[in-house]
């Protein structure tokens, strides 16, 4: 199996703060703030970031940053892991593990 050309891609310095601030949920005026940037420039980098890695929306940016920062053993374990089953339902998940807490006690 050929590796994942997102795999490959590695982000300049500014744009991995960029996604960072985009992961913690920050919008493009706070962002700014925090760089010191224009929020024109925000768009730019996100726009860059989303051509370099192929990605649609914000939330394509964030996941990218969490799987970046994730610890190798967690990414190879994602990348092996078999698909999970796309009907099963968040109730039928919780029934199947009922050790899972919603909501603290």
């Amino acid at each position: 199996m050929s590796p994942d050309p997102k795999d490959l891609i590695t982000p300049t310095p500014r744009e991995r703060e960029l996604m960072m601030l985009i992961a913690r949920g920050l919008q493009n005026k706070n962002i700014a703030f925090e760089l010191k940037i224009s929020e024109n420039t925000v768009r730019a980098h996100i726009g860059n970031i989303m051509r370099k890695y192929r990605l649609h929306n914000r939330t394509q940016i964030a996941i990218i940053f969490a799987l970046q920062a994730a610890p190798p053993s967690l990414r190879r374990d994602l990348a092996n892991a078999k698909s999970y089953p796309a009907t099963a339902k968040p109730a039928q998940a919780l029934a199947q593990n009922p050790r899972v807490q919603t909501a603290p006690e």
